[in-house]
C-alpha cells in the first residue's frame, strides 16, 4: 500500500514538472487574454465535460469570488450551469449565443475526444468572435481545428485518466494566480 502512494503522488509531480515545463507560454497567453477581457470590462465563460466540469467551475468562481487576494469579484459564467436543464445536444452553445459577446472568452476544459457539444460551443464562440481558451485532452484534433488564429490551446492530451484533470486543474489555478497579478500586482 504505501508503494502506491508512493507511486501515485511521484506520478502527480512529475505531472507537475511537465506542465509548468512545457505549457508556460500557452498559459501565460491564456492569463494575458483573460485579464485583458476583464480589463476591457467582457465576461469570461467557461465550460467543461465529465471531470473537467468541475475544472471549469472552479475556474468561474475563482474568478469570480476571488483566488489568492481579496478583491471584487469578476463577471465569470460556467455554461454547464446556465445549461444544466438542457438536455439538448447544442446547450452550450445556446447559452452562449444568448449570453456571450464578442471580445469575451470562452475557457473549454474538455474530457477528450472532441465532444459533439463541445465542438458546438466552440463553434458559437468563433461566430460571436470570442476568444476561446482550449484546455484540451486526448483525442481533441477536431475541437483543435476549430479554433481560430489567436485562441490558446493547451494539449494536455499526453496525460490521461485522473492525471489530466490535475494537469487541466493546475493550469486553471496558474492562469487564476497571472490573473490576479497582472491586475493587482505582486502579493
Amino acid at each position: 500500500m504505501d508503494q502506491q502512494i508512493f507511486k501515485y503522488f511521484q506520478s502527480a509531480i512529475e505531472t507537475t514538472m511537465v506542465v509548468g515545463d512545457a505549457f508556460a507560454e500557452p498559459i501565460a497567453g491564456a492569463a494575458d487574454k483573460v485579464a485583458a477581457a476583464l480589463l476591457a470590462g467582457n465576461s469570461i465563460f467557461s465550460c467543461g465535460e465529465k471531470a473537467g466540469i468541475l475544472v471549469a467551475q472552479l475556474f468561474t468562481d475563482y474568478l469570480a469570488l476571488g483566488f489568492e487576494i481579496e478583491r471584487p469579484g469578476f463577471p465569470a459564467l460556467n455554461i454547464n450551469k446556465l445549461a444544466a436543464d438542457d438536455i439538448a445536444s447544442e446547450r452550450y452553445a445556446q447559452a452562449l449565443h444568448t449570453h456571450g459577446s464578442s471580445a469575451d472568452i470562452l475557457l473549454v476544459v474538455s474530457a477528450g475526444q472532441s465532444s459533439q457539444s463541445i465542438v458546438s460551443l466552440i463553434k458559437a464562440a468563433v461566430d460571436k468572435d470570442m476568444s476561446v481558451v482550449l484546455l484540451s485532452a486526448e483525442n481533441d484534433a477536431l475541437l483543435a481545428s476549430h479554433l481560430g488564429y489567436n485562441d490558446v490551446q493547451i494539449n494536455l492530451g499526453q496525460f490521461s485518466g485522473e492525471i489530466v484533470t490535475q494537469a487541466q486543474f493546475q493550469v486553471i489555478q496558474c492562469i487564476c494566480t497571472l490573473v490576479d497579478h497582472q491586475l493587482f500586482g505582486g502579493y
